[in-house]
């Protein structure tokens, strides 16, 4: 009779990956505010809510120039050629593949102590049925899609990890819309046995992921708000002419007043008042919005600070109306606890604690993890669930009709010195 290691190399890699009591696992993110991956490199143990991690370095390294200017040509409709997402899709792996062993050595580890790379990409485009007339080139309607650039395969065959990606696709083609993918992780992380939590992650987009105390899977609740820091951090590129990528810690916003009328018109947009499930493109609230909304400003004489403080408002108050409207009336809520760069955005988080009164608000450091760690340490719960055979999206959270298992798996075949 043959033994396992008859088998073929990548198989014998998933079976030892499974034996293993604790693996070290690197995960790789960036997400819609395209800054450069969040990196992340932790001992983990288990599966489902009986997983545990240990963190052990967590860094975010930017892309640098010309990677960063090319990254955000492929956001717009004006310089997304097939050409230029296709050489996106390799560069970014490269930059992603070189982070990777970057991460490691931070953690003082070798490439050989590693067991599994989780790379979510760079997300770059989402169409969801309805969201925008432009996108239903499929008869009447769209095909819900969505793309993350940096090909997997590739960063399998540079590091020799094996590298599991494209954590989305399998929840759309089980009826969900992909996002948001982390609820999974979120519920394996921080559900608490008493209180009834709030995970809000502010990134380019915010999204809640609502935890019921002791609940399951089938009881959360998590679905995009709106924006996050993506209008905010593009005013600040323009406004400063590329000096700054966003307002450290809301200073320029908390010099601004906001405009109340300027707010109502931002207020008044369809995707804010749809209800869940419900996940928000990029391009909903990317440059072409962001511009319009300068427009909008300046013709109503808006300062730059006032039209800082403007867009700050706007993705708070957009927060809060997500409670009072959807969650509020279904859950009662102990805490929020914010994730993300915008937890670091002081005026940001005093806007949202201005809103939500009644509600305690503070971020999950409160818990011990980096507030840049929330997605990707998500992530890194559903590859390990992945390359266990087991399912890691959320179907209360994405519409899917089913539980599926998340991801394609790249095999590694040995560290590439």
């Amino acid at each position: 009779m043959s033994s396992d290691y008859d088998l073929p190399a990548y198989l014998r890699g998933l079976i030892d990956y499974n034996r293993k009591e604790t693996r070290t696992v690197v995960g790789l993110h960036s997400g819609t505010s395209a800054d450069g991956p969040t990196a992340l490199a932790a001992h983990m143990t288990g599966s489902g809510r009986d997983t545990t991690v240990d963190i052990l370095a967590c860094e975010t390294y930017e892309y640098e120039s010309p990677l960063r200017e090319r990254v955000f040509d492929v956001f717009s409709r004006e310089t997304a050629t097939v050409d230029r997402i296709a050489q996106a899709d390799n560069a970014i792996a490269e930059f992603f593949a070189a982070t990777a062993r970057r991460i490691v050595a931070e953690a003082g580890l070798d490439m050989r102590d590693v067991d599994l790379i989780v790379s979510y990409g760079q997300s770059c485009y989402q169409v969801v049925d309805g969201q925008r007339p432009e996108h239903n080139w499929l008869g009447d309607k769209a095909v819900t899609a969505f793309l993350d650039i940096g090909a997997g395969g590739v960063i399998a065959e540079l590091t020799g990890i094996t590298t599991v990606f494209n954590l989305r696709q399998r929840d759309i083609a089980a009826g969900g819309i992909g996002v948001p993918t982390v609820p999974y992780g979120d519920w394996v992380l921080f559900t608490h046995p008493e209180r009834h939590r709030s995970i809000h992650n502010i990134g380019g987009i915010a999204n809640p992921t609502v935890l019921p105390a002791g609940g399951s899977l089938d009881d959360l609740l998590a679905f995009d708000t709106g924006p996050g820091n993506m209008i905010i951090d593009a005013i600040v590129d323009w406004i400063t002419e590329g000096k700054q990528a966003y307002d450290t810690n809301g200073r320029i916003a908390a010099q601004g007043t906001v405009s109340d009328v300027l707010l109502a018109e931002l207020m008044d947009h369809p995707f804010i008042r749809q209800p869940p499930p419900k996940g928000a493109a990029r391009q909903l609230f990317g440059h072409e919005f962001s511009r319009d909304l300068v427009e909008r400003g300046r013709a109503l004489g808006l300062s730059d600070a006032e039209l800082v403080a403007t867009a700050t408002a706007f993705t708070a108050e957009s927060i809060a109306y997500a409670y009072r409207e959807f969650i509020l009336p279904r859950f009662t809520i102990d805490e929020i606890l914010l994730a993300g760069g915008g937890a670091n955005n002081h005026t940001l988080v005093e806007m949202i604690r201005e809103c939500l009164p009644s509600i305690p608000l503070d971020s999950i450091e409160s818990l011990g993890f980096p507030v840049q760690a929330r997605e990707v340490l998500a992530m890194m719960i559903i590859g390990n669930e992945t390359v266990q055979g087991k399912p890691g999206n959320a179907p209360a959270a994405t519409g899917a009709a089913k539980y599926v298992i998340a991801g394609d798996i790249a095999p590694g075949e040995g560290v590439v010195s």
